[in-house]
């Protein structure tokens, strides 16, 4: 079934080949990424038709396009014809952030490239549901948390601030900003409890006979599923929906169905649909979660007399976070402290105060313009910052092994029934062994998959030197926020120097996110705090470690030849980072630093530009690994087949980050352990 459901729905329908060209394409804007001053808008295409290819009715084809051309001001929704020139997707693979190429395959974002609009215009369907969106932006406008309302209401998470979902995450209110079984439910009683009202209040009398439940179930489930599709059709939304569907059917036709076997039903029929749901961890936190409010409500219906609402809720959270807790330190590498007392507030009030009052604004708006929400929404705004001000909710614990998370799970199974409990101390026993035997490298090199340009990690013992930040795009996206920073933070390392190789966009583009970070503290050794400047020469201890900068010994009239070269040794392996120098400033220092030049990793100078790697600092260095740090869909074709020859000659082993990501190497003593992130991380169907 996976596979046939690959071929059918998830497989490229057009080939690399088939898209050398220009070709027209028609489709639907479905999601704005980007839309800066000055800047093309940049956003995802639902395609109708590529070239001659039409799109069939069960399978959707996305690209990720720049634009240009004549453009209205409002994107979403619109039906956009134009010359697209496109490329299959591909992305950069590091270990332990984010996975782009996942996410699009999920998505099925099949393209990226760009698309000069011939013509713009509304489909009928897309002409409402734009609408819809753009009334609740409306009506919602001059409120302090209108991008929340407006996630809860349409599930398009485009206008959430960078800043607060940090603090919603700190918080452990990120569930809040995915449209889950929480909304879903929310959305359905709602719907039942306005029906049955609207029936009350225009007939007084019902009629014994009907079986007005019928109504206000189809009612409810009818409001709840237009929900679940204007959100986007989320995993865990639609889990909870055919859950409410299920036990609907079942009360109606008065059929008994224990909660567990609705929640394995409502899975078959989410596989069945899409087996490749598996690759989204909103599953497994949905099923998760409601397996153990169901668990700790089967434990406690004994005690249903006794137990206070506070009470409940309060074993509900300390069930959820404990049962949740593996996955979200695998996901996240770390936990939220005051996730608990905050959900133990903010649950009931978004069900019982917010949402209600949401509903009441949005038909207040419509009708007398007055905002019921504006003072409520000052006192969450209050509420909100005072939380904020204390700094620790969240606590870094660094990447956890999936093994591991496993491990975790398994044990917590075993303890469900008294007759498995007592073998819960294996899979306990196999943790604590993974965990203790797992020895840490002496030091490790990681050299990230950040396209075109240069980003090198070296660490020892938790802290770690960086030697150049990869770009920015369009003050949009930075490759150190996104791919360094989460980095240093699933792993626990502590930034103790920075090495800005020269002044070239593809090496610093990341130096104001640096600054934010750290305050430019990094760049004091080497800068003297100015990433902008050429790095003094100098040597620094970071443990056993030796940080040396060979080069320029003076300034030179190119900003690639003036770059920062730097050695790195524990007295018995070398690395060799020479930044962008070119064959003058290769030969000059030849003669300056020859015997320091050996090493048995080398980052090619220049990407594998034939105007660096001259044979005789090749031959100087004799790396036995070499690694270029370049770009897949490299307009200049790096690295040149002259410089491939000269490192072949050497007996060098070459790697490229662009067809193997993230290159990691683990040195301890005089051995080298080699891995690479596509083939740590990579699927079948996305090879």
């Amino acid at each position: 079934m996976t596979i046939c459901h690959y071929w059918l729905v998830y497989a490229p329908p057009l080939a690399e080949k088939g898209l050398e060209q220009e070709v027209k394409v028609v489709g639907n804007v479905s999601k704005v990424i980007g839309k800066g001053a000055g800047t093309n808008p940049y956003i995802t295409l639902e395609l109708t038709s590529i070239g001659h290819y039409r799109v069939p009715w069960y399978r959707r084809v996305r690209a990720n396009v720049s634009l240009n051309g004549t453009l209205p001001t409002d994107l979403n929704g619109t039906t956009l014809t134009g010359m697209a020139t496109l490329k299959p997707f591909r992305s950069r693979k590091n270990f332990s952030v984010f996975d782009a190429e996942l996410y699009a395959f999920r998505n099925q974002i099949f393209y990226k490239g760009r698309l000069s609009v011939e013509d713009a215009s509304y489909g009928h369907s897309e002409r409402w549901q734009a609408a819809y969106r753009t009334w609740v932006s409306q009506a919602l406008d001059g409120l302090h948390f209108s991008w929340f309302y407006y996630v809860i209401l349409t599930g398009d998470k485009s206008a959430v601030p960078q800043a607060d979902k940090a603090h919603f995450q700190s918080l452990g209110l990120s569930h809040l900003l995915a449209i889950s079984g929480l909304h879903v439910a929310i959305v359905f009683a709602l719907s039942f409890a306005l029906c049955k009202l609207a029936l009350v209040v225009m007939w007084s009398r019902l009629a014994q006979h009907h079986n007005y439940q019928l109504g206000y179930l189809t009612f409810a489930l009818l409001l709840s599923g237009v929900y679940v599709w204007l959100s986007g059709m989320q995993v865990s939304a639609q889990r909870a929906w055919l859950m409410a569907l299920l036990g609907a059917c079942c009360f109606l036709f008065t059929r008994h169905l224990i909660p567990a076997r609705t929640l394995v039903y409502a899975l078959t029929v989410i596989l069945i649909a899409n087996p490749f749901a598996v690759l989204n961890q909103g599953l497994y936190f949905s099923f998760f979660a409601v397996a153990t409010i169901f668990m700790v409500f089967r434990n406690t219906v004994r005690e249903s007399q006794r137990l206070s609402r506070v009470k409940l809720l309060l074993y509900l959270q300390c069930g959820l976070f404990a049962a949740l807790l593996p996955l979200t330190l695998y996901s996240y590498h770390g936990f939220s402290m005051s996730s608990i007392p905050v959900n133990l507030v903010v649950i009931p009030l978004l069900s019982v105060v917010i949402f209600p009052l949401l509903l009441i604004h949005l038909l207040s708006e419509v009708t007398t313009g007055w905002a019921v929400l504006a003072m409520p929404d000052a006192m969450l705004l209050q509420a909100y910052q005072w939380l904020n001000a204390f700094p620790y909710h969240w606590w870094h614990s660094g990447a956890m092994a999936p093994e591991l998370a496993i491990l975790s799970y398994l044990a917590l199974l075993l303890c469900m029934s008294t007759l498995t409990r007592p073998f819960a101390w294996i899979p306990v026993s196999a943790a604590l062994m993974v965990s203790l035997t797992e020895r840490p490298p002496d030091w490790q090199v990681d050299v990230f998959d950040v396209g075109h340009g240069t980003a090198v990690l070296v660490s020892a013992q938790g802290y770690g030197v960086l030697i150049d930040l990869g770009a920015s795009y369009f003050s949009r996206y930075s490759l150190f926020d996104n791919v360094i920073k989460p980095y240093l933070q699933a792993h626990r390392i502590t930034l103790v120097h920075t090495v800005i190789s020269h002044d070239d966009s593809d090496h610093n583009g990341g130096l104001a996110d640096l600054y934010r970070y750290d305050g430019g503290r990094s760049l004091e050794q080497f800068h003297q705090g100015d990433g902008k400047a050429l790095c003094t020469l100098k040597t620094v201890q970071m443990g056993k470690l030796s940080i040396e900068s060979l080069w320029p010994v003076e300034p030179m009239n190119s900003d690639n030849n003036n770059s920062c070269v730097v050695r790195i040794s524990d007295g018995m392996t070398e690395l060799l980072l020479p930044g962008d120098i070119e064959q003058v400033a290769e030969n000059a220092l030849l003669a300056l630093q020859r015997e320091k030049l050996p090493s048995e990793i080398l980052l090619a100078p220049h990407h594998g530009s034939n105007t660096s790697s001259g044979m005789a600092f090749v031959s100087a260095v004799a790396p036995k690994w070499v690694v270029f740090s370049r770009g897949y869909h490299s307009p200049w074709r790096l690295p040149h087949d002259e410089v491939v020859a000269r490192y072949q000659s050497t007996g060098s082993q070459m790697l490229d980050t662009a067809t193997a990501g993230q290159v990691r190497f683990k040195i301890t003593g005089t051995e080298i352990q080699l891995e690479t992130a596509r083939d740590r991380k990579s699927f079948w169907f996305l090879r």
